[in-house]
């Protein structure tokens, strides 16, 4: 029985490492210029929380007589699911500024390509001018 004690204390400082982990990402989602790297950093932190906790869990769920089980059960699900819209909603706004990133620089590229060609048909006709 030490051993699910020992779990239980575990799992306590691993709920509030992943509550501040959250609020952490939490804090930045909302953030319009949010910057693109620190949030990505902390969500990977937020993620190694999920992962410790997660295993815990697991551990605690091994050991549990079935009469808790279910109990247990439902509050394993709701850390899982607050894990999953956390990343979903972080990864939504790392890929969309990555996206508009990309646009951006391909529409950079596109105007100096295009640019690019005016210069040349610009010399093309200097020189046919000349003639």
């Amino acid at each position: 029985m030490a051993n699910i004690e020992a779990l239980k204390k575990s799992r306590k400082n691993e709920r509030a490492a992943f509550t501040k982990a959250s609020n952490r990402v939490q804090e930045l989602i909302p953030l319009e210029d949010v910057d693109i790297c620190e949030l990505e950093a902390e969500l990977n932190v937020f993620k190694g929380k999920v992962d410790r906790l997660e295993n815990t869990h697991s551990n605690i769920l091994d050991f549990l007589p079935e009469k808790d089980y279910d109990a247990e059960f439902e509050i394993v699900e709701d850390f899982r699911d607050k894990a999953i819209r956390i990343e979903n909603k972080a990864r939504r706004i790392i890929n969309g500024q990555q996206n508009v990133s990309n646009v951006l620089n391909s529409t950079n590229d596109v105007s100096v390509a295009m640019n690019s060609v005016r210069n040349v048909v610009n010399d093309k006709n200097t020189l046919v001018c000349k003639n």
